[in-house]
């Protein structure tokens, strides 16, 4: 990866902008490498290897354009990462809960998803109205293509569940980012109401 990243910012011609946005991709590959092959290591040991990959393959295409709540820290965002793996692979498919009930929270966490994405990062907000309606796009395809994959295509139940389980956290997420981001913006909105009364 060093090398690969010492190649492409040895190419003629690259802006300063442009240095700075391979050094920000490569990093960020590279820790997310490292997450994904721990986070496989310990879903393997532990006997849910599929139920890993199959996180990891709605990851990549939801999330990804989705978004949801971005930790600061590498260290914070793979603790939360096997939090959240954890409970919806270990923990939420065991509950005793008809399919019915998993079909009904598939479709309304789905609409959520649709309704609320995209959230961009804190380091990555989005510049462009157009980089906005591209997530905004591809992340309703995810997840209206995962949601008909989950209610219909032939699959064990707990690999189903486990599915389900990932639209309802990534849901969850997003709703709660929202709510923190809307009451921080209230707030800051007040706080400079406060300062330009105090300024009369």
């Amino acid at each position: 990866m060093a090398k690969f990243k010492k190649l492409l910012l040895s190419q003629p011609g690259l802006s300063d902008l442009d240095r700075l946005k391979i050094s920000y991709a490569s990093e960020l590959v590279r820790n997310e490498s490292i997450k994904t092959v721990l986070y496989g290591i310990l879903f393997f040991l532990a006997g849910y290897f599929p139920e890993f990959l199959l996180w990891l393959a709605m990851s990549c295409t939801i999330r990804t354009f989705a978004g949801g709540i971005h930790m600061r820290t590498n260290v914070g965002c793979f603790c939360m990462g096997l939090v959240t793996m954890g409970l919806g692979i270990l923990l939420l498919p065991r509950l005793p809960i008809s399919q019915s009930v998993f079909l009904s929270a598939l479709w309304i966490c789905a609409a959520v998803i649709c309704l609320l994405s995209p959230i961009a990062s804190y380091k990555r907000p989005f510049k462009t109205k157009e980089r906005y309606r591209l997530c905004k796009k591809w992340s309703i395809l995810f997840t209206l293509a995962w949601s008909l994959i989950l209610t219909f295509a032939p699959a064990p139940a707990y690999l189903q569940n486990c599915g389900v389980c990932y639209l309802v956290l990534q849901a969850v997420q997003m709703i709660a980012q929202s709510v923190y981001r809307y009451f921080k913006h209230k707030k800051s909105i007040g706080g400079l109401h406060d300062v330009q009364k105090n300024a009369l």
